[in-house]
């Protein structure tokens, strides 16, 4: 059988001793460290939660801005190119506007220079007549030889056409 002796029951009372001791003493105190320290972990995780979260809407919105930048240069990129089309257009239009100008001042004047050359031909030409008459009827020459050539080269015809052609008018216009 069992043989209890004092330093059994000694023992025990011992062991029951240092049990409330180290229960007040180390236990509440441990145990309170762990709850803490599991509470703190749990909000840690709670607050890496929260910040993912946030990061992820972050992230999002920065993909969003980034979306809406690209749109915006591509406008503005498209923009420049429609002005800069505009602006060549209008710079081909305003060149050709005066280049027709300077065609146009350019014809005016050779049709001044050949309207003035056929008026000193015409004159030249009459003071050639009548240098002529004088001289054939001075001399007695007949003036049917003459004529044509004088004819044809004291009369020019503007337009060109059939019957001045017919009638040996001939010339530029």
């Amino acid at each position: 059988m069992l043989n209890f002796t004092v330093t059994f029951f000694i023992t025990i009372v011992n062991f029951l001793v240092l049990y409330i001791v180290l229960r007040k003493l180390l236990f509440k105190p441990v145990t309170n460290f762990m709850d803490a320290r599991a509470k703190k972990i749990k909000d840690a995780l709670s607050d890496a939660a929260i910040m993912k979260g946030q990061a992820e809407e972050l992230a999002a919105r920065y993909e969003g801005l980034m979306a809406n930048a690209d749109a915006e240069a591509e406008r503005l990129v498209k923009e420049g190119e429609d002005r800069a089309r505009e602006e060549a257009k209008a710079l081909l239009d305003k060149a050709a506007a005066e280049a027709a100008e300077t065609r146009r001042r350019g014809e005016e004047a050779a049709e001044r220079e050949r309207e003035k050359a056929r008026q000193e031909l015409a004159g030249d030409i009459a003071a050639f007549a009548a240098e002529v008459a004088g001289s054939s009827i001075r001399t007695g020459a007949s003036f049917r030889g003459l004529a044509p050539p004088f004819i044809g080269l004291a009369s020019f015809c503007r337009c060109d056409c059939n019957t001045c052609v017919a009638q040996g008018i001939r010339g530029p216009c």
